[in-house]
């Protein structure tokens, strides 16, 4: 299980700051992130190593800030794996509602993070009918 911090902000000067700067203070480690804007706002979502503690240090710093279950799932890196899984999701009646990857240095090993409208089902989709390896928070971790 993995689970994302989301963070709303106002898209000014110094908001991203803000938070990087309490995650900091709190020894919380950024793994991922990803920043999407929506005029005046923006919504940060991030994996961290701790994100309940993440959670709890923004919220205690009055952030608007949701923690979410999302789905983690490890590739080789590629052309095509990516399809493969929006393919096989797709056949199912399950959307992606959004994805961010990223890759670890020296590994031919690509890591998607994404939600979609039912990840109980996406889970047993990416594990049954494509072999593909579910990550937890704590292969985030050991990253």
């Amino acid at each position: 299980m993995v689970y994302q911090i989301s963070i709303f902000l106002e898209n000014r000067p110094n908001r991203l700051f803000r938070v990087t700067e309490v995650l900091r203070e709190e020894n919380i480690n950024l793994k991922a992130i990803m920043i999407s804007e929506a005029g005046e706002f923006g919504i940060v979502r991030a994996i961290v190593d701790d994100p309940d503690a993440a959670y709890g240090a923004l919220s205690d710093r009055n952030f608007t800030v949701k923690k979410t279950q999302v789905v983690g799932v490890e590739v080789s890196d590629g052309p095509g794996n990516l399809s493969s899984i929006a393919e096989a999701l797709g056949l199912n009646d399950v959307n992606m509602i959004y994805l961010y990857a990223f890759t670890v240095a020296g590994k031919n090993t690509a890591f998607l993070i994404f939600k979609t409208d039912d990840n109980q089902k996406a889970k047993e989709i990416i594990k049954e009918k494509l072999g593909l390896k579910l990550i937890s928070q704590r292969d985030i971790n050991n990253l």
